[in-house]
């Protein structure tokens, strides 16, 4: 009898929307990686609500954004559509980087969802997003759903 395997991992999105730190705006060396292996397709937005989350980790305080799916049409968070052309470079780097994953504590903090993209044209594309998993009773909430809005306060 042959040893048993392990299942091969779950396939990666080849979409992804990105609304915070990844954005090329923000200047986070992650943003410069999604650049070398995806192609941007455009802008879009998500139903969701944008916070910003303070914590204190190992390295002091730190600042940053995290989207919550919500049940509410006005409640729409910006960002980007990526097609990501590298899903074995790209996904291991953004998972350590948003703490997700088995090997990480549970609850994720984050996790990779299924979201719909509307984009600036109308159109409504499938593709997955880090969404924030955490309360946020404590958090402050982004009424605009613009991350850029709030870059000066995130490492």
């Amino acid at each position: 009898m042959g040893a048993i395997e392990d299942p091969p991992p779950p396939a990666r999105p080849d979409v992804l929307f990105i609304y915070g730190t990844l954005l090329g705006v923000s200047g986070h060396p992650l943003a410069a990686l999604l650049d070398q292996h995806g192609t941007r397709i455009g802008k879009g937005r998500i139903r969701a609500r944008l916070y910003m989350i303070d914590e204190v980790d190992a390295k002091g305080p730190n600042t940053f954004p995290g989207a919550v799916p919500s049940a509410w049409n006005e409640d729409q968070v910006h960002g980007e559509l990526w097609q990501i052309n590298n899903p074995d470079v790209v996904y291991p780097a953004f998972d350590a980087y948003e703490n997700c994953g088995p090997e990480w504590p549970q609850p994720n903090e984050f996790l990779l969802r299924p979201v719909d993209v509307t984009t600036d044209t109308g159109a409504i594309i499938s593709a997955a997003s880090y969404l924030y998993t955490w309360d946020v009773g404590r958090a402050r909430l982004v009424p605009s759903g613009r991350f850029a809005e709030h870059m000066p306060d995130t490492r």
